[in-house]
């Protein structure tokens, strides 16, 4: 993974977030998602991501900054089999994960952790798949 690292100095949390849902982001293309639709803002960032061949017809990446965390809903969106999915979202499953963002960014804007990092992306991937198999 590259890091996102183009400043120097130090860091605060609001723009660390933001290294943060980049590396993210990162991960999940190497994993073979295409990320499709991004939006990057103050608090909150949103990615949707595709991967053919995949069960799953996409995967959301939901971002929502609380103070140094991170809390992020990877929403996986199975095809929709009926009526009841198209009303109630039966075919979504959401796996939520919370960084603290000083723990994956340093001060000097660097990754940190990114075996962690790869490791959370991977369990995601994995659990959102899985549910949209059975």
């Amino acid at each position: 993974m590259s890091n996102p690292s183009t400043g120097s100095g130090t860091g605060t949390s609001s723009s660390k977030d933001k290294y943060l849902v980049v590396a993210l982001h990162q991960l999940m293309e190497e994993y073979g998602w295409r990320g499709i639709e991004k939006h990057f803002g103050f608090v909150k960032h949103h990615i949707i991501y595709i991967k053919p061949g995949s069960p799953l017809d996409k995967i959301e990446l939901k971002a929502n900054v609380l103070g140094n965390h991170m809390d992020v809903d990877f929403l996986g969106v199975t095809p929709q089999k009926g009526l009841l999915d198209k009303v109630f979202d039966f075919n979504v499953r959401v796996v939520r994960k919370s960084f603290e963002i000083s723990k994956y960014v340093s001060n000097d804007m660097k990754i940190t952790n990114e075996q962690d990092l790869r490791n959370n992306i991977v369990v995601v991937i994995r659990q959102l798949e899985e549910v949209a198999e059975d």
